[in-house]
């Protein structure tokens, strides 16, 4: 999407006109679909957590049950990133966007719960391990992400650290 990609070069300060040139239409046309740049940047979020929550749903009724958990889980962390100019935009504007996406959130801790379970059920998870503590690790390595100081194989390292500490003794290697 055009306004995601001028939002990532420009930052908050991008235009609504320099989005419509992008997207090849005019700005009345943006306007016309959102009011501000905010309820377009809402959308985008809002879009963005769509998405992960279809490939949630697509990983759980296709993959391996561990697969699905890890595969998700760096799909998160992954997206963090890209998400971080959207969410500094939003609250840059006071657009309380754990208020908008409540609804969301919901369904996502469901996804998330579902999958953690799945893992756990193969014995892919620890069974100590709780959706609390999958949303603190998540939290942690989505802001590690975002930062965009680390890259890309040292983030990719530390979540496969981050693995090894979910799986069960023998599976992360312990014991050997």
């Amino acid at each position: 999407m055009a306004a995601e990609v001028v939002l990532g070069e420009q930052g908050p300060a991008a235009r609504m006109d320099e989005i419509a040139r992008r997207a090849g239409v005019g700005v009345g046309t943006v306007y016309r679909h959102f009011a501000t740049k905010e309820a377009l940047y809402a959308a985008i979020v809002s879009t963005r957590v769509d998405l992960l929550l279809q490939e949630a749903a697509r990983l759980r009724a296709s993959a391996e049950p561990q697969t699905a958990f890890f595969t998700f889980f760096t799909q998160i962390v992954s997206d963090a990133a890209r998400k971080k100019a959207l969410t500094d935009a939003l609250q840059g504007a006071g657009v309380d966007l754990k208020a908008e996406q409540t609804g969301q959130r919901t369904r996502m801790r469901d996804a998330l719960a579902d999958l953690l379970d799945g893992a756990q059920r193969v014995g892919a998870v620890r069974p100590d391990i709780g959706l609390p503590e999958i949303l603190a690790l998540l939290r942690g390595a989505s802001m590690a992400a975002e930062t965009g100081e680390y890259s890309g194989p040292v983030l990719d390292r530390a979540v496969a650290v981050l693995f090894d500490g979910l799986r069960p003794a023998a599976a992360s290697g312990e014991g050997r």
